[in-house]
């Protein structure tokens, strides 16, 4: 065990009752599409009320609710949101081990689509505030449990439908929210990066234009296949600027050994050619850290309006995801696309996709120190830095409604490392290590003591 002064009867009995729980959370199956969410809501929603406690289910489309309870201390103060989603990502079950919807426990596992995203912090939040319950509340403010659709392709429900229909119910001061949260071995220390913030999303089409006409006829002018193949190999080929930011510093300074790279690293001027340094030399490293450094163009999708093979299209239409970092916005990516595209033989126009302006929250705050206190108080060698998601998670959506809201991403591995974790998120095999669970549903409770007015 990496955890340090824990009563060992003490986590058997969470791994027993979040390894459950979870279990019969993977066996709903709420991929999404289409969802279903509104099975695991009434599954929570039953739960809770076998232990006394009530909450609301609450959302639409009917099939696609979410479950919201509050939990009200011993005298009035902030509020933390324990959040998790239900919805999972499809899994193909010809390529799993075993069914991905079974709930399988096997050798300390609990195996499934949604073990590591994020259906183990939905049951280890749910069990946190059971405990909290059971014990009196022993805090001043508001503990908020939330289990909420719709956060893997984000249309509209789940917390936005929250946030416009039912703000009173998800109203807060801090927010706990899903995040990379496995360490990062570095010698005896175990380093745990904590999400302040997150990029944004700036995805776009390019309509690519050209003429109708037979294939037979290969060198006419105006295929507008060919003019889209140039678009492509000039978007890959554009540098983006360098963006060396605060988002960046702590993986740098606590992972990158060698001292000049990581002075280059802090370096706009030199960044560039230290990240491919990197890339070298800890290829894995590098992975981390580059998406942190900027806008981010990746052409993933392809398509013509032509259904003959023998038939050049008038149109192509080339699908681009673009990240955006935290404080940035299209209008830049806009002027980064016309500079690729500049003197690029094709006649093409901009439609933007999905546009979501990346946020952050202020960092250090009580509330980073809480989540610090308790993780080094329990983690032997636990050592606590900051960076940004990469991704995207629906604390997004709640930094944009509430002004000053603390919204941190971390739910902590302390057995199984960030390596071994993020490998298996969104793939085949998904399965998490029940006594990872069990902690994090201890570390659930004691961050709401510790941040709330009692020391755990």
């Amino acid at each position: 065990m990496n955890t340090a002064g824990l009563d060992p009867a003490l986590m058997a009995d969470l791994e027993r009752e979040t390894g459950e729980l979870l279990s019969q959370l993977i066996q709903i199956d709420t991929s999404n599409p289409p969802g279903n969410e509104t099975a695991v809501a009434e599954l929570m929603a039953a739960w809770f009320r076998g232990h006394g406690l009530e909450g609301e289910v609450v959302g639409e489309p009917a099939d696609r609710a979410s479950f919201v309870l509050r939990l009200e201390g011993r005298q009035p103060g902030p509020t933390l949101l324990l959040l998790a989603h239900e919805d999972v990502v499809p899994a193909d079950a010809a390529e799993w081990q075993v069914p991905p919807f079974s709930g399988l426990i096997r050798d300390g596992y609990v195996w499934g689509r949604g073990a590591v995203d994020i259906k183990n912090v939905v049951a280890a939040n749910a069990v946190a505030v059971r405990r909290l319950a059971a014990a009196g509340a022993p805090f001043d403010g508001t503990v908020t449990y939330a289990c909420t659709a719709d956060e893997e392709r984000a249309l509209g429900g789940g917390i936005r439908w929250l946030i416009e229909h039912r703000p009173d119910l998800v109203r807060c001061d801090y927010v706990l929210n899903e995040g990379d949260g496995a360490h990062i071995p570095c010698g005896d220390r175990r380093l745990f990066m904590l999400q302040s913030g997150e990029k944004g999303t700036a995805q776009f089409r390019l309509v690519v234009h050209g003429r109708s006409g037979h294939g037979a006829v290969p060198l006419r002018a105006g295929n507008a296949v060919v003019a889209a193949a140039r678009v492509v190999e000039a978007l890959a080929a554009r540098e983006l600027p360098v963006l060396v930011e605060e988002s960046s510093r702590d993986l740098v300074e606590l992972l990158v050994e060698d001292a000049e790279l990581r002075r280059r690293l802090r370096d706009e001027a030199q960044a560039r050619a230290a990240l491919e340094d990197l890339a070298e030399r800890e290829p894995k490293l590098a992975d981390m850290i580059e998406p942190l450094y900027g806008f981010a163009f990746a052409p993933t999708i392809v398509r013509s309006n032509s259904a003959s093979i023998n038939v050049f299209p008038t149109e192509v239409v080339v699908s681009v995801d673009c990240r955006t970092p935290a404080g940035h916005d299209e209008s830049e990516v806009e002027a980064e696309i016309r500079a690729a595209l500049d003197g690029v033989d094709a006649r093409w126009e901009l439609e933007w996709v999905n546009v979501v302006r990346g946020n952050a929250s202020a960092y250090p705050t009580p509330f980073s120190d809480a989540i610090r206190a308790v993780l080094q108080r329990h983690v032997s060698h636990a050592e606590l830095g900051n960076t940004h998601c990469v991704g995207f998670t629906d604390s997004n959506w709640l930094r944009a409604a509430l002004p000053g809201v603390v919204a941190y991403n971390f739910d902590p591995h302390v057995e199984e490392c960030h390596a071994d974790v993020i490998a298996r998120a969104h793939n085949v095999d998904e399965r998490i290590l029940i006594r990872d669970v069990a902690f994090q549903a201890f570390f659930a409770e004691h961050v709401a003591l510790e941040l709330l007015g009692r020391r755990s």
